[in-house]
């Protein structure tokens, strides 16, 4: 049995890394108008006018690195819709499309990955998603798939995930989305 997988290049970013800063801003623009473009529509970001695309959009822009490849296929367009809205300034909508995102790439890997390996974890064993993240985090830990940095980063983006989702402050809605 053959199994394709679809590797995402994201060769727009690569573009706006290198060059001066006048360039990298100019070859953000135009991939930001496109954010503001219907995405069913094949239409230029011509179509666009620069005076959409505020300074701070660009910043913000060039401030986040999404990796130059992926293989997601499950989440690529909700990872689109992540950065489109953290570009666009809808941070709250980031923040929490993120953290759910990754509840749910969480739950897949250890529900998918489970079923390969040893030793099985008995309170996990055949069930399904969880929004408790730690096992899921310990057990892709155990089984050498994510590393205790990762383990910590996402511990930490779990705090995040409580504190807006559970009615806790929302004080720095902008730092935690990025």
């Amino acid at each position: 049995m053959t199994t394709m997988m679809k590797v995402y290049v994201n060769a727009t970013r690569n573009i706006c890394r290198h060059g001066d800063e006048a360039r990298r801003r100019l070859e953000a623009r135009k991939t930001i108008k496109a954010f503001l473009l219907p995405s069913s529509a094949a239409i230029s970001d011509k179509v666009a006018s620069d005076h959409l695309v505020a300074d701070s959009m660009i910043d913000r822009f060039l401030e986040i690195e999404p990796p130059v490849l992926r293989c997601t296929m499950n989440f690529d367009l909700i990872i689109e819709e992540i950065e489109r809205a953290y570009v666009l300034g809808l941070f709250f909508a980031a923040l929490s499309t993120s953290v759910v995102t990754i509840e749910r790439m969480l739950n897949l890997a250890r529900i998918e990955i489970h079923k390969h390996v040893t030793p099985k974890i008995g309170e996990l064993w055949d069930k399904g998603p969880t929004d408790k993240w730690q096992q899921n985090i310990d057990a892709l830990v155990g089984w050498n798939y994510v590393s205790e940095e990762l383990a910590t980063e996402l511990s930490e983006v779990y705090k995040l995930r409580c504190q807006y989702l559970h009615s806790g402050n929302i004080s720095n809605v902008r730092g935690d989305a990025l």
